[in-house]
């Protein structure tokens, strides 16, 4: 199975992850707060989340335009679409 090299969406990449994370890690997120998440993996999954699905996204310009609903403009960072990526993931683990 090869593995997926570009994301255009937010879903994709939050389908992504939930199935690359392990089980404990995902069951040990529904005991935290979204903002408590967010926090704490700033610097570990945050991290991974700009290198993988922003700066090495070959789909990054497609993936931003995508994103035109959730943000008012078209700058966007690898810190905030980390943020965007995680409060998205928490809120998806949560079902």
């Amino acid at each position: 199975m090869t593995e997926k090299t570009g994301f255009s969406t937010v879903s994709g990449i939050i389908d992504d992850i939930l199935r690359t994370l392990p089980l404990a890690f995902r069951e040990k997120i529904k005991e935290t707060t979204c903002e408590g998440f967010c926090l704490k993996q700033h610097f570990d999954l945050g991290m991974m989340i700009w290198n993988k699905y922003f700066y090495q996204n070959p789909l990054r310009d497609k993936l931003i335009q995508n994103l035109g609903a959730e943000k008012d403009f078209m700058l966007i960072d690898g810190d905030e679409f980390s943020g965007i990526i995680l409060e998205n993931y928490m809120r998806e683990s949560q079902k």
